[in-house]
């Protein structure tokens, strides 16, 4: 049923069918009589109007896009359960899309999402920072936010953590356990936070002479971090302090080490960024960061 037989059925114009039905029937003064006249008829066919033809006809659809890299880590589903709902309570409705990482699948839910005609996007993007992909909205008007990993700053706004500062804080604090061997875990090193978190752990780690293994995952997800560890215990012991860039990559370790030996050594130092309450259940000492966005 369109808007024209509504009208016709009540007895009422075009116009003020449409005022009464969007909310604006006391803005346009139209009165309780003919008010009810309308919303009579509205429920007796069910009538709903179509939320995102008259967004496309405002220029705006009360819709934004949200792009993440993995829907099973606990920061960013976290973040995004706290958006939904900020948003819903603004009256926007957040459509969330998962990029997996992979910067194919992220550029693809870009435009997915433009022909979705959202009014803005946020994303925590998988591509390197001089990628060329998003520089085609450096002076555009439509707002791109980049969430925990920066895109360029001249051209966007970026919320992102204090991940340099924080990674040089927990390095300090995993330098004080008596560990022999060590174990840097990250992800994607060609990532501003990647990079910045390394940065932070290097610069706590500089005096010590202690070797540290660089290890680093082709995305962060827990099966990358699983896969990559696993293999990586081949030709090594288990490392003595681990200090991993992500709750995710933590998990990955988690989960070859109880398949191998069926619980984590006690003597195993663990300094992570994501906090999670399961954490607290580990028998042995875990540091670990909250992720802080500003």
């Amino acid at each position: 049923m369109k808007l024209d037989e509504i009208a016709r059925l009540a007895g009422v114009s075009r116009t003020t069918a449409s005022y009464v039905i969007n909310g604006k029937a006391k803005q346009y003064r139209v009165s309780d009589k003919t008010v009810e006249k309308v919303m009579a008829v509205v429920r007796e066919h069910n009538y709903h109007p179509n939320a995102v033809a008259a967004g496309l006809r405002a220029g705006r659809t009360r819709s934004i896009g949200l792009v993440i890299p993995d829907l099973e880590n606990t920061s960013y589903t976290r973040i995004a359960n706290y958006l939904e709902r900020q948003a819903r309570q603004r009256g926007y409705q957040l459509l969330i899309a998962c990029s997996e990482d992979q910067p194919d699948n992220e550029m693809r839910c870009i435009e997915h999402l433009l022909q979705r005609q959202v009014d803005a996007i946020i994303v925590s993007t998988s591509l390197p920072p001089e990628h060329p992909f998003y520089q085609r909205w450096a002076n555009d008007p439509f707002p791109i936010v980049a969430l925990d990993r920066a895109l360029d700053r001249e051209h966007f706004t970026s919320v992102v953590g204090a991940d340099q500062d924080d990674a040089e804080m927990l390095a300090e604090e995993l330098r004080k356990f008596p560990a022999e061997t060590v174990l840097y875990l990250g992800a994607l090193p060609e990532l501003s936070v990647s990079f910045l978190r390394e940065q932070g752990f290097r610069t706590a780690w500089k005096d010590d002479p202690r070797e540290v293994n660089f290890l680093y995952a082709n995305s962060y997800e827990r099966e990358a971090a699983a896969q990559l560890f696993e293999k990586w215990l081949e030709t090594h012991p288990m490392p003595q302090a681990l200090f991993t860039t992500s709750f995710a990559l933590l998990q990955g370790v988690m989960d070859v080490t109880l398949r191998r030996d069926g619980k984590l050594p006690s003597d195993l130092a663990i300094a992570t960024f994501g906090d999670h309450e399961l954490l607290d259940f580990l028998q042995c000492p875990v540091l670990a960061v909250a992720q802080r966005h500003s």
